[in-house]
């Protein structure tokens, strides 16, 4: 399947981590748990493009323009 920018994923989407950023905010999701391969799900967009993510039984909010420099593939 084709890989999208995590900021596309619809809430209710699944899809798994491709890519994440280089650089110091690589290593800020590392931190948190989001790593490539992991499977995160979109439990709610909200105004303004921030998408609320649950993977590995917690919930992490992501501003739209951080979620666009995340690479995913949908599931």
């Amino acid at each position: 399947m084709t890989d999208m920018k995590l900021s596309a994923l619809g809430k209710g989407g699944r899809a798994r981590i491709a890519q994440l950023p280089a650089g110091e905010m690589r290593s800020r999701f590392i931190r948190i748990g989001l790593m490539e391969g992991a499977v995160v799900s979109c439990l709610e967009k909200l105004p303004g493009g921030t998408i609320v993510l649950v993977f590995h039984h917690q919930e992490v909010a992501l501003s739209g323009e951080l979620a666009s420099t995340i690479e995913v593939s949908p599931l």
